[in-house]
């Protein structure tokens, strides 16, 4: 069906795609290689007819443009979280924990405005893109164009405002260079979230890879220098830092679009835009209420618990999302899948559970055991999150069902029923979280949103494992 669309819409697929998306099926002739494979390997026809199956089932899992798009956002993840673990280790022992939580909770409000004011733009452009590419150039400018003007508008009253609501947050954003920091940052992360979208849309996840290694290298380098030249002990260097690189980064990436866009329009067309206008609202308060809770937490602790005690969580979250964030990635990539297409929706959400399953049973002893260890790394004051981290790494599982229940409303077009659902789970996440908080501190809000979590998971299972049963009955007839 996806590729009947877009013959319908005159667009072309590149031809490797196609290839890797037929050798993921799984077929016949997959499991004859692999058994003739598996027997000259492994010394003996019934050895490799033992094994045939299960490598054959795992070449299908593993491939598929899919799971190589995901592994793309997987491997920025790695990338980015490895080389964000040395920014902020060298942040632990350059700066007070203070200072750390401070700029880490000023950092995570910036990115929670950017998801408010992308206006569901960045995941509308993974659904329209992938069907029809003939106006790419025209619909990826207008739409970064269009959230970065509401951004500057939204974001200098959110900074006022924040400085003058939180005690915490007052010493960043009390005076004029906070504010611009505080709106630059929020402008230029809200861009970012729409143009690494739209290289995931157009199958060519290795762009959005180049561009936040170039972001993480750059504001890793900048940050000692920042330090020592503009010491504040409201961290307004660690922002700047932040701030630099994204900066940078960005100047690779029109270039890039515009090889993959060569030919097309420019012109900026917001009507076209307005006639999606019930579209974008439905991928708005989906994302709103999916990615609200995990950056509204980092700033509810530190105004509860407090900025030192928010740095160690910080880092705690840091260390988990290298594992939490991979039912997210490969959920996100679903979005592509066309509009009604069950088959393939079946298909590839029976290929992305299975692999967040096998990461969930691994992750969760490995937090288990090093937790201590891992956050001993920081410091002392950073231990205090060692409890923390060993509940988020259980997240895994509960993530996974919430992330596809998200990716199979999208495709089925249920959007209204599912950001209802999903808003009441991003006020447990909250609540939760802030009592948790309020009673044991950073432990208590991992344990409130680990609790959160698990209430979700039953609530969203019925969907996601109903595709997983039409999976299950595809494969037996």
């Amino acid at each position: 069906m996806r590729r009947e669309s877009a013959l319908r819409h005159g667009v072309t697929r590149p031809r490797s795609d196609i290839q890797v998306e037929t050798r993921g099926l799984g077929c016949a002739s997959d499991v004859t290689e692999a058994s003739r494979q598996s027997s000259g390997r492994f010394g003996g026809p019934r050895v490799g007819r033992w094994l045939a199956k299960p490598i054959a089932e795992a070449r299908a899992v593993l491939e598929g443009p899919v799971v190589r798009n995901a592994a793309y956002l997987y491997g920025t993840t790695i990338l980015t979280s490895f080389l964000g673990f040395l920014y902020w280790f060298a942040a632990a022992r350059m700066v007070p924990p203070q200072t750390v939580g401070i700029a880490s909770a000023i950092q995570s409000a910036a990115r929670f405005l950017s998801i408010f004011c992308v206006l569901g733009l960045n995941t509308l452009l993974i659904s329209e893109l992938s069907s029809d590419r003939r106006h790419a150039r025209s619909l990826i400018l207008t739409a970064a164009a269009g959230v970065g003007m509401f951004t500057l508008a939204v974001s200098g009253i959110a900074g006022i405002g924040l400085g003058m609501l939180s005690t915490t947050l007052h010493p960043g954003l009390s005076d004029a260079s906070g504010i611009i920091v505080f709106v630059l940052l929020s402008v230029f992360t809200t861009v970012m979230l729409v143009l690494d979208d739209s290289c995931i849309a157009l199958l060519r996840g290795d762009l959005q890879l180049k561009r936040n290694t170039i972001f993480a290298v750059s504001k890793l380098l900048l940050l000692p220098l920042l330090i020592l030249v503009w010491p504040n002990p409201a961290g307004t260097e660690l922002q700047v830092a932040w701030l630099s690189g994204l900066i940078v980064s960005l100047v690779f990436v029109p270039r890039w679009l515009g090889q993959l866009t060569s030919g097309q329009s420019s012109r900026l067309d917001f009507r076209r835009l307005i006639a999606k206008r019930r579209l974008m609202l439905g991928h708005h308060s989906l994302n709103i209420s999916f990615a609200s809770p995990g950056l509204i937490t980092p700033v509810l602790v530190a105004t509860i618990v407090g900025a030192g005690a928010n740095a160690a969580y910080t880092v705690a979250m840091l260390v988990a999302s290298f594992v939490n964030i991979i039912p997210f990635h490969l959920s996100t990539v679903l979005f592509a899948i066309s509009h009604g297409d069950e088959a393939t929706l079946s298909r590839e959400v029976r290929k992305t559970m299975r692999i967040c399953l096998v990461v969930a049973l691994v992750s969760a002893p490995f937090f288990l055991l090093f937790s201590g260890t891992i956050l001993a790394f920081f410091g002392p004051t950073y231990e205090m999150a060692s409890s923390a981290l060993i509940i988020m790494g259980f997240n895994t599982y509960p993530v996974a069902i919430k992330a596809h229940f998200v990716a199979i409303s999208r495709v089925r077009g249920r959007m209204k029923q599912a950001a209802l659902w999903t808003m009441v789970g991003a006020f447990l996440e909250v609540g939760l979280a802030a009592v948790g908080a309020v009673t044991y501190g950073v432990t208590g809000a991992a344990v409130g949103l680990f609790i959160a979590l698990l209430v979700e998971a039953v609530l969203y299972s019925p969907v996601v494992f109903g595709v997983l049963r039409k999976a299950r009955l595809g494969l037996r007839e």
